[in-house]
């Protein structure tokens, strides 16, 4: 049962900074020249990081893991609308998106 945890938490680890270097590549990404071979094969790097992305969120999913990977002592400690681009994959069954979402003055919707 502990070794389940442990390996638990190492796939939630992978799967958030998963997240995070994908989100720091599109950053580069969307400063390059677009017009170049490089972009290019810089672009489905990402594509494919983000596919295997998704495969090890479906593994979480799969382990029994269908919450928010920023919560902590029951409360969230990333919001995601306001870090970046957010999470590029999410194990949550509940959609904490649409709540921010609301809360948004409605001039930045």
């Amino acid at each position: 049962m502990e070794e389940k945890l442990k390996s638990l938490e190492e796939l939630k680890s992978r799967v958030r900074e998963g997240n995070q270097k994908l989100n720091d590549a599109w950053q580069r990404l969307v400063k390059m020249d677009h017009n170049t071979q490089r972009w290019e094969e810089e672009m489905e790097r990402w594509h494919q990081a983000n596919e295997r992305l998704s495969a090890l969120c479906s593994e979480l999913k799969y382990a029994g893991f269908h919450d928010c990977l920023y919560i902590e002592d029951g409360r969230k400690t990333r919001g995601c609308l306001t870090e970046g681009l957010g999470c590029r994959v999410c194990p949550s069954s509940k959609n904490y998106w649409e709540s921010e979402l609301m809360e948004l003055p409605s001039g930045k919707r």
